[in-house]
């Protein structure tokens, strides 16, 4: 029995009795009760005619008299019938609307919807702990992706948010709270079609909490978890969590390249941006004097960057303790250290604002990192603005404010989980790119930029397999030798080249960066693409079409069917007899 029918059986038990019996006693009542017939003869309703009377006067429907005028002691007693089981119906009713309105029977319902939602998912769906704006921003992005999510928060108000998001196809949600297993479980873990836990809480103890249920209860599935703190991530690593996700660590190395190497940052930010957004321009970083609005989980690692490459920092924070700390930590450096907050003009002087190339305004305070940003813009108009942004209600300010560089660490989380998820060779192909040199990260920018409409590309990756790529896959097993440009051709028009180039190839574990187009593919390759959108469905049919890849080819096409053979054999050899 499901709970919503165990508290409406439990809660309307009384009102049911009181109906029961009203219409026990009026029925009764009415077959003792003597009447006159048409005949003038004594005459007695039998128990299916007066529960038929009592169903329509007791209801105050009223039908009239059946099937002879009542006597004024029937009338009496029909009167009596009336008002009592009106009493009992408006009981009734009073009884289920408060129901209905009880917190337990509402999340009774939510409970049972869900469940009833979740047995209908017939493919396979990953668990995503925390609708907040990293929840929500990852939700979105996979469900374009056609990728299957369910939701857990124990806040009713993101459930109520996911409720309304108007997503190609349904997403349930249950509010529960994630820590605790029994709900971790009746959320979806122990389903046969979760692929795995994303716990992207606004927690580090939830996250870890929800790791060590996921990997005590179901090891073999994978868990990814946000962490913002070294130690829980650490904590995270030890029981092996397959993934953990530092939104100040991703944002200090996409940092880093950009210091190492505009085009590199450029690379980085056209391949993991949102498809089909416009391009973002290259940032110069030149050599010079660095102003450090924060010194906190972001502030430390973006000090350390700067100080790598050379150039000096003036770091400006409100907490002494910080201030003593850092110089413990960093006995003789040269690095100046002020207390405040980095949003008036004299703190901005006396750190060197007028003389400096870049501010980072990375305090935990949205509206103090755009101060600082706005009056240090006033006093140096030439600065390079790398800024902070917490909350996602201040994306319009924080992209008004100018700033070159935007850190919001819900973005980077779902960015970077988003690539895990649906693109991991991506990443791997990013860690390639870190180390070459400028003038081939130079050329890859140019080739790319020849390959996509002034938008940011589409990322994705195939794999020769039989599942994935079964018209390339069965032809390679027969023996033909088919080269990479081949798939590169417009299906349409096969003298044509689609938008799209390959980035990667893997084969054996080896990584081939920028693959030739003479190349020749061997089953269970996996290829790195990037390009248009439409260029992912050019691919996908000569992957799953045998004919359009013959036509690509400039191949003949054989019938699929045994009589489709026949007759194309008896052709031949009717030529071969004529010849």
């Amino acid at each position: 029995m499901s709970p919503v029918t165990s508290i409406i059986l439990r809660q309307m038990r009384a009102p049911l009795i009181v109906i029961v019996t009203v219409f026990s006693i009026a029925i009764l009542g009415m077959v003792l009760i003597p009447g006159i017939d048409d005949q003038g003869q004594v005459w007695r309703m039998d128990f299916f005619h007066a529960l038929y009377f009592v169903s329509f006067t007791a209801t105050t429907i009223g039908f009239g008299e059946i099937p002879y005028p009542l006597t004024d002691a029937q009338r009496l007693w029909a009167l009596i019938t009336i008002f009592f089981s009106v009493f009992g119906w408006f009981y009734a009713i009073s009884k289920i609307v408060s129901l209905i309105q009880t917190p337990l029977f509402k999340k009774a319902v939510i409970h049972s919807n869900f469940k009833r939602s979740l047995g209908q998912i017939n493919k396979k769906f990953y668990l995503i702990c925390g609708y907040g704006e990293t929840g929500q921003d990852l939700v979105d992005r996979l469900v374009k992706k056609s990728v299957n999510c369910v939701v857990i928060d124990n806040n009713h108000r993101a459930i109520e948010e996911l409720e309304v998001q108007d997503y190609i196809f349904y997403v349930p949600g249950l509010e529960a709270n994630a820590t605790t297993p029994s709900q971790l479980l009746y959320a979806g873990l122990s389903h046969e079609l979760c692929k795995g836990v994303i716990a992207v809480t606004n927690s580090d103890v939830s996250n870890l909490k929800i790791a060590i249920t996921a990997k005590l209860l179901y090891p073999e599935k994978p868990v990814i978890c946000r962490s913002e703190h070294t130690d829980f991530e650490e904590n995270m690593r030890s029981f092996n969590t397959d993934h953990t996700v530092n939104p100040y660590d991703t944002f200090a190395h996409g940092f880093a390249m950009a210091m190492k190497s505009s085009a590199l940052h450029l690379l980085n930010e056209w391949l993991t941006g949102v498809p089909d957004t416009s391009l973002s321009k290259p940032i110069s970083f030149r050599q010079g004097h660095w102003i450090l609005c924060g010194y906190g989980r972001l502030g430390q690692r973006i000090y350390s960057i700067l100080r790598q490459f050379n150039h000096s920092v003036t770091i400006i924070d409100t907490i002494t303790e910080l201030k003593e700390e850092f110089y413990q930590n960093n006995p003789g450096v040269d690095s100046e250290f002020i207390i405040g907050t980095g949003t008036d003009a004299a703190t901005l002087k006396q750190a060197g604002i007028e003389n400096a190339v870049g501010i980072v305004a990375g305090s935990d305070n949205d509206s103090n990192n755009l101060s600082a940003i706005m009056t240090a813009q006033i006093l140096n108009e030439d600065l390079l603005v790398v800024a902070r942004q917490n909350e996602m209600m201040n994306k319009a300010l924080f992209q008004a404010s100018l700033a070159d560089i935007i850190m919001h660490p819900s973005e980077i989380v779902a960015r970077r989980i988003r690539t895990l998820l649906t693109n991991p060779l991506l990443i791997d192909f990013l860690e390639e790119c870190y180390h070459q040199d400028n003038e081939w990260i130079n050329i890859t920018i140019s080739r790319l930029s020849g390959s996509i409409n002034e938008v940011i590309p589409h990322c994705w990756t195939n794999t020769l397999n039989q599942k994935e790529s079964p018209a390339i896959h069965e032809a390679l097993v027969m023996g033909r030798k088919i080269a990479l440009k081949y798939i590169l051709k417009n299906p349409v028009q096969r003298q044509e080249m689609i938008c799209c180039m390959p980035l990667m190839m893997l084969r054996n574990g080896k990584r081939y960066l920028l693959p030739d187009e003479e190349l020749i593919l061997q089953p269970n390759d996996q290829i790195l693409f990037c390009g248009i959108s439409q260029a992912e469905h050019y691919i996908s049919q000569c992957m799953h079409d045998i004919h359009t890849l013959n036509y690509v080819m400039s191949l003949k096409n054989s019938p699929d069917s045994l009589f489709g053979r026949y007759l194309l054999g008896s052709t031949k050899r009717k030529r071969r007899n004529n010849d």
